[in-house]
């Protein structure tokens, strides 16, 4: 697990590994991951890129912890903090965690399929935009 913006934003490649915790695996018939174990959480997203380019987020949330999983895909991450900012490119299996008040938006490199899970604040509610991140 790597973390960036003083913590305020982990990145974690799953793996096969089911005695580690969280992992992903594949084989002819597709592929599942275990993205959660001893967490609530009380938002659930579904979220796809449908062609490279296609932008979400851009914003950040003053009260809300997020954590996305990419399934499928190649997303490219802006995210920042403080006054740091972070730009990364997020492969099928990362997993990613933003605190609350880390600004964060996605550029897809390829189409993409991923979840979102979350608690604290409404997300869509508490949302400020930042289109400067990108």
């Amino acid at each position: 697990m790597r973390s960036y913006l003083d913590g305020g934003l982990t990145v974690e490649v799953l793996g096969g590994d089911a005695a580690a915790g969280l992992f992903r695996a594949a084989d002819a018939r597709g592929g599942v991951a275990w993205l959660a174990r001893g967490e609530a959480y009380a938002y659930l997203h579904a979220v796809e890129f449908s062609a490279p380019g296609d932008r979400r987020g851009f914003h950040v949330h003053a009260g809300h912890r997020e954590r996305l999983y990419v399934f499928s895909g190649t997303l490219r991450l802006l995210a920042e903090a403080g006054g740091e900012r972070v730009d990364l490119v997020l492969e099928a299996g990362s997993i990613v965690t933003f605190a609350p008040g880390v600004a964060h938006g996605f550029i897809a490199e390829s189409p993409v399929f991923a979840v979102s899970v979350g608690n604290g604040t409404d997300p869509i509610h508490d949302s400020t935009p930042r289109p400067d991140l990108g």
